[in-house]
């Protein structure tokens, strides 16, 4: 692998295939072709026929993305001659959702329609239905992005909801990308300022992959990590266009998004990308109907709760392991197995039933815990040094929220003290995924710390 790979242009990224990653596994990527140039929707055509083959092309939109790209898609494509079909996501929810159901409506359409290939037309909640559907049914998927929202376009993840529950599921990736500037500005700014915060939330997940490699030994690459890296602050320094909704900031944006997802594809899952802030979005998303409340955009909630993630983090590198030990005095308390089932039962109310496979793979007993602090302590001082180069302080990713005009607070979501104070303290429960809301938790910070750490939001 060329030293600079990491930093190669994304077209050189596109379609490769590396053997010789210093990580030890092989990668792919299966994204072939990404336009992001102004006209890109004149491509369309010419990577139908590159990509499928002969026969009609279901067109996947809901009533927002038909009037920004699916119209003119559809007409285009049926120009040259090919059938196209349409299939709307949101005919029976306003607005769709990303859920298990849509996701059998659409591979039910395609059994129905037996298209060549799949267009998406639109941004995170088609995408990964399609995505899904495009997998099940073994059908190429085109995808033309309608907002730089969110990252997961070129991801072989789709984030659905399933009986309640946010889960992500492997998917084929799109073989080909169009993100026309100009088409993303015809979304809302808001849209674009949810992609800013999603992407911001790099410097908190990473920090969670390394404390899970250092911990357990878990997988980690600094190549799929590093992938991103440039992109973001690039798209940080182009903050004000970006604020702006100037296509050539969300031209910025829209790439530096692209290469995020890719790490995501080079790592083999979202660690990347998603770590202990997605869960607490995950579970304000899951408990919205608690509240009467709509959830907000992932990425408007994402940028929000990597101020947690990285205020933890903060408080957390300014022990070494002296002072560390010397917090962890006294002999941790847990509930018994029946007692934790009864726990998660009584918070998680109904969704517990959907949440405990998760949580109980995370429990852990009174003597377990108590070694797994003592393993922490011998690992501190070589984890400390490892995540010190990726956090950033919560106050700079604050004002760069503010910068591009996104979200940096709960207010401005319609998250109550409540939500937040639940989600703090309970979203590490929801999936097996080791966080810094489980590192701080077993080391006994979580609620001590919890008054500081939501003042920051």
């Amino acid at each position: 692998m060329r030293p600079d790979m990491a930093q190669a242009r994304l077209g050189e990224l596109l379609g490769s295939e590396i053997d010789d990653c210093p990580c030890g596994l092989p990668h792919r990527i299966p994204t072939l072709e990404v336009d992001l140039g102004t006209g890109a929707m004149e491509q369309l055509p010419r990577m139908v026929d590159r990509f499928f083959s002969k026969g009609p092309i279901l067109c996947v939109v809901d009533g927002n993305t038909w009037s920004a790209a699916g119209e003119d898609a559809v007409s285009t494509l049926r120009e040259t001659g090919r059938t196209v079909d349409i299939h709307r996501v949101d005919l029976h929810s306003q607005p769709a959702h990303a859920d298990r159901e849509s996701v059998d409506g659409l591979v039910a359409a395609v059994k129905g329609l037996h298209p060549a290939g799949l267009l998406a037309v639109g941004s995170g909640t088609i995408n990964d239905i399609c995505k899904s559907a495009a997998t099940v049914t073994d059908r190429p998927l085109i995808t033309v992005a309608t907002a730089a929202s969110m990252n997961g376009y070129p991801s072989a993840i789709s984030a659905l909801t399933d009986h309640g529950v946010k889960i992500t599921e492997p998917c084929r990736p799109p073989v080909a990308i169009i993100a026309d500037p100009e088409i993303l500005a015809t979304a809302p700014s808001r849209m674009a300022a949810a992609g800013f915060g999603d992407l911001l939330s790099k410097n908190a997940s990473t920090a969670d992959w390394l404390v899970g490699h250092h911990l357990f030994e878990d997988y980690f690459c600094g190549f799929s990590a590093a992938v991103a890296e440039a992109a973001v602050s690039h798209s940080i320094d182009n903050a004000a266009l970006i604020k702006a909704n100037n296509p050539q900031g969300l031209s910025v944006l829209i790439e530096a998004l692209l290469r995020s997802g890719l790490s995501m594809v080079l790592a083999g899952s979202s660690s990347p990308a998603s770590g202990g802030e997605h869960l607490i979005s995950h579970l304000w998303d899951m408990t919205a109907h608690w509240h009467g409340r709509t959830p907000a955009l992932h990425g408007e909630q994402t940028g929000v709760t990597t101020l947690i993630s990285l205020g933890l983090y903060e408080k957390l590198l300014t022990l070494d392991a002296t002072q560390l030990g010397d917090r962890m005095t006294g002999e941790p308390v847990a509930e018994t197995e029946a007692a934790f089932d009864s726990f998660i039962r009584e918070r998680f109310r109904d969704l517990a039933d959907a949440v405990l496979p998760f949580a109980r793979q995370k429990y852990l007993d009174a003597e377990v815990l108590q070694l797994r602090r003592e393993h922490i302590l011998s690992c501190w001082e070589k984890l400390r040094s490892a995540v010190r180069p990726v956090v950033i302080p919560a106050a700079d990713s604050r004002s760069f929220l503010k910068a591009a005009g996104a979200v940096w607070q709960t207010a401005d979501l319609g998250i109550s003290p409540e939500e937040k104070i639940f989600a703090y303290r309970y979203a590490r429960w929801i999936r097996n995924r080791y966080t810094v809301l489980d590192l701080v938790a077993e080391l006994g910070f979580l609620e001590e710390w919890e008054e500081e750490i939501l003042s920051l939001i």
